[in-house]
């Protein structure tokens, strides 16, 4: 790989040659890709710990934050890697300075100390209140009970007299025909809601027959919205039927559709990390059409290398694919999904590598 590869490309790879030399040529050790991680950040999520303090000697500052706002140090105690990679230290205090700060100290609460002492001397001193010399409370003397005198024979109560009732013959009771409000008073002659004159309210009530409306007049109404209901029914079943028996035919593939000429077939290496781990490498396979650059016989080889991202399991669950056109990329990228490592050999967590895909026609 050469020196013109960028920083994270070659971070991402795990070409330490590539990375000494994207340093050599004045590259930005800081450098970020779309993500917002520096290499230092890929190099610990991919696992290159030997381009970790490479990168951190030369000046890498492994506080930078990605987008996720992850530093180089969180990723890696996500990805359970030792923290003394990047070689931070912390400089303690000198003796001198503890010496210093201890003396301070002291004289702040010698002074405080004074202070306080101060204070007391001039707080007037305040006599102690008398203290009240309270008596046993006195119990009251039990008053002497005397014995109960007979109450004095009381006379019987005369008995209550009862009003005799008043006929129900009244001839002062009236009452309003509309409301029924009954009225006692002989001078009233009107309801005093309704304005009509009263009657005696002991008088049988007269209720007039119900009125029978005809059905006669109401026939024609009936009959007519009968016929507009019948009418929309038929109209709305009809636009259905003939809505529900057009035949719509789907248009036929062009017949003059292009074919692929053949195939190119991408060899699978797995590298880096993956190395020695795989159980099976699937070959990428792209279709190559009349007038593509591909089916030319003198092309030269094309390789697409794929970053991979595996599980505890063996299973690839990200892939990124770099090189190549845009078909090979899809291809290649297809194929290193399904490829599966070994999940002994990972060692029970998840790892990071690069299958390269080489096209040749």
């Amino acid at each position: 790989m050469s020196s013109a590869v960028p920083l994270t490309q070659a971070v991402t790879s795990g070409d330490a040659s590539a990375v000494s030399a994207a340093l050599a040529t004045g590259a930005d050790v800081n450098e970020r890709n779309n993500g917002g991680q520096t290499a230092v950040i890929l190099a610990v999520i991919f696992g290159h710990t030997d381009l970790v303090r490479l990168l951190v000697k030369a000046g890498a500052n492994p506080r930078l934050r990605d987008n996720l706002g992850l530093d180089a140090i969180e990723w890696a105690q996500r990805r359970g890697l030792a923290t003394d990679l990047f070689e931070i230290r912390v400089e303690k205090p000198s003796e001198t300075q503890i010496d210093a700060d201890e003396k301070s100290r002291k004289w702040l609460a010698g002074v405080k100390q004074r202070i306080q002492e101060q204070a007391r001397k001039e707080q007037p001193v305040i006599p102690p209140a008398p203290v009240a010399i309270l008596e046993p409370e006195r119990k009251p003397e039990p008053k002497p009970t005397r014995a109960r005198e007979p109450e004095p024979a009381r006379e019987p109560e005369p008995a209550p007299v009862v009003a005799e009732p008043i006929p129900a013959t009244s001839p002062t009771r009236k009452r309003c025909p509309r409301c029924n409000a009954i009225y006692t008073s002989d001078l009233l002659a009107y309801c005093a809601h309704h304005v009509v004159p009263l009657v005696d309210a002991d008088a049988p009530v007269f209720e007039p027959p119900p009125t029978v409306t005809s059905t006669i007049t109401n026939t024609p109404l009936l009959w007519t919205l009968i016929l507009t209901t019948v009418a929309i029914a038929a109209f709305t079943t009809y636009m259905i039927s003939s809505q529900l028996s057009r035949v719509i035919i789907p248009d036929s593939p062009a017949a003059d559709q292009q074919q692929p000429q053949g195939f190119l077939k991408g060899t699978p290496v797995a590298g880096g990390e993956l190395a020695g781990k795989a159980l099976t490498l699937a070959e990428a396979e792209c279709p190559v059409f009349e007038g593509d650059a591909r089916a030319k016989a003198n092309a030269a080889p094309q390789t697409v290398n794929v970053h991979l991202k595996i599980d505890k399991t063996g299973k690839v669950f990200w892939a990124r694919a770099e090189g190549g056109d845009e078909a090979l990329r899809n291809a290649a990228t297809e194929a290193a999904s399904q490829s599966t490592f070994s999940a002994d050999k990972l060692r029970g967590r998840e790892t990071a590598g690069t299958i390269s895909y080489t096209f040749a026609p």
